[in-house]
């Protein structure tokens, strides 16, 4: 997020990043059938959204938020790329138009308790990346009646120059004919909400009366915490708080008044933890200490015992700042589970894992038209929370792959694995059951096993070659994270963050770090 500096009793440090794009929002066709998660409090949770990342998948290089200025995600250590935050995302860097980020990360949304999004939205000036920003942004609005979600606009003014009122109308026109409209859009006794991040650029009561004129029907517009006579009170419909150096105690008194707003909104965030410094970027550096998950859990505490009838979790995303709650290599699922427990959601970490499998598994058979249907069956089994079902189907994608096996074939060498004598081989022919491997989940873990031996692909030892032996299914040598690379599956191991390769073409397959672009890396399940 961008900073912001502003004033409210006493100095206070504010700040959200953004960038956008000019697009025009299809139409969502998709049937509304998506049944809502049931939890024992009565608040509306919605999660804060940022739109803003690119890969080289999407945009043949890297977006600025992944490197900022200093960072190079094509530099792989360790298994993880550098990218410009502290802490890495589950899935890896990825693209937020990705249509198996989108259902993956609105999935885990739902199964958290949550609501609805607020959509960290970047207008309809076409500077910088801010079209890519906003049909990120429509991609996921299209997904949303899929899921059973709502969403809201929170509505960055600061990217329009000051006096430009007539750019910030465009916006508001924007969101009038794409948004308002819209029967899952967030609305307060039948009036659209749109927070206001700020006001950043237009300051002046009448100025936001120009933004707003003929806009039908007009939105309430709720601005941070202390800000309602720069919007004016016959625009605001209340105000919402962010993110303070002043930790916890500008939350405290916004609560302490919350009940005053016609509609108020608390926040809930994990911690503060900047890489503006690290990358070369102007913000704050300032920290909230996570102290695991006990900031996170003390926060949603003071939410829930509020009056607020919204609370805001800040952030889904934001990994330049730390606020991210989605699952990472750091947090696993911690702060979605938190948010189960106290909410009263009747799911756990066991749900997570299968979401996360169903992304495993889109990426693992991109490009696979048959698995793909049964994938889109699996999400919608999910969507209307029948676990029980999307497990079975995932279990048994290709309907005997279960039993069958897969060859797993190298992109490079074009040869495949086999098991010998505990050894993994690869040779050009694929004739007998020790080539076929079954892939089996098991707590949300990927295992291979050999169907002529059922030894299972680990790596327990560190030998200079992987071995297929008989090892526990609690053992994270024997656990795989398939990710997807320009159409190929590389398999990386749990345990050790390496990628099984032929690289030395030994005869023995090994797991050793190599550049994702390596095709020695690159594998190709088929049946």
């Amino acid at each position: 997020m961008k900073p912001l500096t502003w004033l409210c009793c006493c100095a206070l440090l504010l700040f959200a990043c953004n960038k956008q794009k000019e697009a025009k929002l299809s139409l969502n066709t998709e049937t509304i059938a998506a049944t809502p998660v049931s939890k024992t409090t009565s608040k509306k949770i919605f999660i804060h959204y940022m739109p803003w990342f690119e890969t080289p998948d999407s945009k043949g290089t890297w977006g600025y938020h992944w490197k900022m200025n200093t960072q190079n995600p094509d530099i792989i250590t360790n298994g993880k790329r550098q990218i410009a935050t502290y802490y890495y995302p589950k899935t890896g860097p990825y693209y937020s138009s990705d249509p198996a980020i989108i259902e993956y990360q609105l999935l885990l949304m739902k199964y958290a308790g949550a609501d609805g999004v607020f959509i960290d939205w970047p207008g309809t000036r076409a500077l910088y990346d801010y079209p890519d920003n906003l049909a990120n942004s429509n991609a996921l609005i299209n997904k949303l009646n899929a899921v059973g979600l709502q969403f809201g606009i929170v509505e960055e003014d600061r990217n329009w120059d000051a006096g430009n009122t007539s750019g910030a109308h465009g916006d508001f026109v924007y969101m009038q004919n794409n948004y308002f409209n819209q029967s899952n859009y967030l609305t307060t006794n039948g009036t659209p909400v749109v927070l206001n991040f700020g006001p950043i650029t237009f300051h002046q009561s009448s100025q936001w009366d120009a933004i707003l004129n003929g806009i039908s029907p007009k939105p309430k517009v709720l601005p941070l915490f202390g800000f309602t006579s720069e919007v004016g009170s016959n625009n605001a419909g209340g105000e919402f708080p962010w993110i303070y150096q002043d930790h916890p105690t500008v939350v405290n008194n916004y609560y302490a008044q919350a009940a005053n707003f016609a509609l108020s909104v608390g926040v809930v965030y994990p911690g503060f933890n900047t890489f503006y410094a690290a990358g070369g970027a102007d913000g704050p550096t300032w920290q909230i200490a996570y102290n695991g998950t006990s900031t996170f859990s003390t926060m949603l505490d003071k939410a829930l015992a509020s009056s607020v009838s919204i609370i805001q979790f800040a952030t889904w995303n934001d990994y330049g700042e730390g606020t991210m709650i989605e699952p990472t290599e750091e947090f696993g699922y911690s702060f979605l589970t938190t948010m189960q427990t106290k909410l009263g959601v009747p799911y756990g970490q066991h749900e997570l894992e299968v979401i996360y499998q169903l992304y495993q598994a889109r990426k693992s058979y991109a490009g696979n038209t048959t698995i793909q249907a049964q994938l889109d069956q699996v999400f919608t089994y999910l969507a209307n929370q029948q676990v029980a079902q999307a497990e079975t189907l995932l279990n048994n994608l290709g309907g005997n792959n279960n039993t069958t096996g897969v060859y797993i074939k190298n992109k490079w060498l074009s040869t495949y694995l086999y098991e010998d004598n505990g050894q993994v081989k690869y040779s050009s022919s694929n004739s007998g059951n020790q080539y076929k491997w079954v892939q089996e989940t098991v707590n949300g873990h990927i295992r291979f096993k050999n169907l002529s031996t059922g030894h299972y692909l680990n790596i327990e030892h560190l030998y200079s070659y992987v071995e297929s032996a008989d090892v526990p299914n609690t053992y994270y040598s024997s656990y795989w994270v398939l990710e997807s690379y320009n159409g190929y599956t590389r398999l990386k191991n749990e345990w050790q963050s390496t990628y099984v390769n032929l690289e030395n073409q030994s005869g023995l397959a090994q797991c050793t770090t190599v550049p994702d672009y390596f095709e020695s890396s690159q594998w190709t399940l088929q049946q």
